[in-house]
């Protein structure tokens, strides 16, 4: 369950207080469509996820310190046949695992980042040499690289307030011949991109090319916190600066993380889910380009541009009160959409959408 800010909407109508980590719930006998969480294959709630970690913690306690390191064996080979990583570092958060890895590069180093990268990559590097770039102008790119010696760049899998995949070759190439080191950002790719969701990496085959790869096991996975793998000595590195302050996860969590691999990798019983998913997302776009809003999106990350933060703000508010449940950022609004979410509930979404944009002005009468 995780809190609302209900006060920004209504101090008297009946809303939920709390929102359950479901795509779609009842309260007050009102069906609620929840498209906030990152959860497009409904993991969170797995059975058999849940079964892992309930017979984990039976057997070994929430905290079982002599079993972290074959637990972490364990994550890491399932990792090295998923991923195709030489070694890896299991974090709580991902801004955990995000401090540790630019932990690693020192004060001469200037970082490259899309002004559409992931907010939490933005908000640890804040107070470091930092140049943003954007990967529609690459010309651009191309220049700003060229003034730098020590230079990192990262790239992105999907824009999480676009909803759409990065031109990852492009980037890569031009990253590669200025002589970057890369840094691959699977925060919002890793379990939705690539062979049964291996992320862009994978998609991109680009295991020879990127350096360091980061990416969250909570995301997509239903899991338990992000990663950090890269070659040996990266790692070797990077665990030689945090050693005083890192803190493991408890196994059971590991366990799940395993646990959720194996559903990546035997694919069983989520392929026609796959299909699905994104049919549906397509359908979304589509119909939302037709009624006149703007999205560049192309993923179940569905991110809808308004004119202004304001606009945004009543949109948002209003399609709360018609049960329906989105994410706001400045002028965007963006649905997460699951497995769980029919076609019948994509159409009201989308009648409800027509309405409101009616009748804020946002699009014409039809």
């Amino acid at each position: 369950m995780k809190p609302y800010q209900v006060h920004l909407f209504s101090d008297d109508s009946k809303i939920p207080d709390f929102l359950p980590s479901e795509p779609c719930f009842v309260y007050e006998n009102k069906k609620y469509l929840n498209f906030l969480i990152y959860d497009c294959f409904h993991l969170k709630n797995n059975d058999y996820l849940k079964d892992v970690a309930k017979t984990e913690i039976e057997s070994s306690g929430i905290v079982a310190a002599g079993e972290r390191s074959k637990a972490m064996d364990e994550l890491q080979k399932k990792m090295l046949e998923i991923k195709k990583l030489d070694a890896l570092l299991v974090f709580h958060d991902e801004i955990a695992a995000l401090l540790a890895l630019f932990s690693i590069f020192g004060d001469k180093a200037t970082f490259f980042v899309d002004y559409e990268t992931s907010p939490d990559i933005t908000a640890v590097l804040q107070y470091r040499n930092l140049e943003y770039y954007d990967h529609k102008n690459l010309e651009q790119l191309d220049k700003l690289l060229s003034t730098k010696s020590e230079k990192v760049i990262v790239v992105d899998g999907v824009y999480e307030w676009l909803g759409r995949v990065a031109p990852v070759n492009e980037l890569i190439k031009i990253a590669a011949a200025n002589e970057c080191i890369i840094i691959g950002n699977e925060m919002n790719s890793f379990g939705l991109l690539g062979r049964e969701g291996r992320g862009f990496i994978d998609l991109f085959n680009l295991y020879d090319t990127v350096n360091i790869d980061v990416g969250s096991y909570s995301r997509f996975l239903g899991g338990f916190g992000s990663y950090v793998g890269a070659k040996r000595y990266l790692i070797n590195k990077i665990r030689e600066n945090i050693t005083e302050i890192r803190k493991p996860l408890p196994r059971f969590m590991f366990s799940v993380n395993i646990a959720g691999l194996e559903l990546i990798k035997s694919g069983e019983g989520k392929n026609s889910k796959i299909r699905a998913l994104w049919k549906h997302s397509r359908y979304l776009i589509t119909r939302l380009k037709q009624l006149g809003f703007t999205t560049d999106s192309d993923t179940p990350m569905v991110v809808v541009i308004l004119s202004n933060n304001e606009e945004a703000g009543e949109f948002t508010k209003k399609l709360f009160f018609e049960q329906i449940i989105v994410a706001q950022n400045k002028e965007r609004i963006r649905l997460n959409l699951s497995v769980e979410h029919s076609k019948e509930d994509i159409d009201y979404c989308l009648e409800k959408f027509e309405l409101i944009g009616q009748e804020l002005g946002i699009i014409s009468q039809r």
